[in-house]
C-alpha cells in the first residue's frame, strides 16, 4: 500500500473545499485497512482494491462533508442509512468530527462490522443501529429529526425517499447518490416526490478522481407548509 490513493484522495478534496490533513488521512487510512482485513470473512465490498476503497467508497463520504457542511449546522445530527461497511457515515465522521452520526444497517454481519469499526475510531457522537427502514418498533431519538439522512445504494430512488422521509427534522435533508441525473417529471420518481412531501433542493455533480463521467449527490428538502 502506497500513499499515493490517499494524496490522490486529499487533492480531490481540496478541490471541493475539503482540507484532509495528515492526521485524518491517517484515520482514513486505519479504517479503510480494517475494511480489508475483516472483508474476507464479512463480505463487505467487491470492491477490496485500495485504490477503489480510497477513491471510490471514502471519496463518495469525503465529498458528502463537502457539500453538506455549508448547509448544515457545524454539529449536524446525520443519519447514514444502509451504512453497509459505513463508508459514507464513518468518512463524513472522520472528517467532520463535530457531526453526530448514526450508522443503521439492517445485516446482522455488517452491523457488528460497524460496531467494530465505530470502537476503532475512538470518536464520540458515532452510533450504530441494528435496524430496517420502514419495519419495527416506532423510531426512537437516534433516528427522528435528523438535520440530514444520508443514502447510498439503498433502494431506486423513489423507495429511498420513502424510507429517509419520516426521519427528517423540520428543515432535515434528504442527501441520496445517483450515477445519473434524476428527472423530476419522471412519473414514479413524480408520485413518491408527491407522497413524501419532499422537492429537489439541488443536484452536485461530481468525479470521483479518475473517472470520466459525472455522479450526483442529490439533495431533497420538505416542501414549505
Amino acid at each position: 500500500m502506497t500513499d499515493t490513493a490517499l494524496e490522490t484522495l486529499a487533492a480531490a478534496a481540496q478541490g471541493w473545499g475539503e482540507t484532509l490533513g495528515p492526521k485524518t488521512l491517517d484515520a482514513i487510512a486505519s479504517y479503510l485497512s480494517f475494511v480489508r482485513e475483516k472483508n474476507e470473512s464479512v463480505n463487505l465490498t467487491a470492491d477490496a482494491g485500495w485504490e477503489d476503497l480510497v477513491l471510490k467508497h471514502a471519496a463518495d463520504g469525503v465529498f458528502a462533508a463537502s457539500v453538506l457542511r455549508p448547509l448544515l449546522p457545524p454539529a449536524p445530527r446525520v443519519l447514514d442509512l444502509g451504512s453497509g461497511a459505513g463508508f459514507i457515515g464513518i468518512v463524513l465522521k472522520l472528517v467532520w468530527p463535530e457531526a453526530e452520526v448514526t450508522l443503521m444497517e439492517s445485516v446482522e454481519r455488517k452491523y457488528r462490522f460497524l460496531n467494530a469499526a465505530a470502537t476503532r475510531t475512538g470518536l464520540k457522537g458515532l452510533r450504530v443501529l441494528n435496524r430496517r427502514a420502514g419495519s419495527g418498533a416506532a423510531l426512537d431519538a437516534y433516528q427522528l429529526d435528523r438535520d440530514v439522512v444520508i443514502e447510498r445504494a439503498l433502494a431506486e430512488l423513489p423507495e429511498a425517499l420513502r424510507l429517509s422521509r419520516p426521519m427528517l427534522g423540520p428543515k432535515g435533508l434528504i442527501a441520496a447518490f445517483q450515477s445519473e441525473e434524476p428527472d423530476a417529471a419522471e412519473p414514479v420518481l413524480a408520485k413518491a416526490l408527491a407522497a413524501t412531501g419532499v422537492t429537489v433542493l439541488k443536484s452536485c455533480p461530481y468525479r470521483r478522481p479518475g473517472e470520466a463521467r459525472d455522479r450526483r449527490l442529490v439533495l431533497f428538502k420538505r416542501k414549505e407548509d
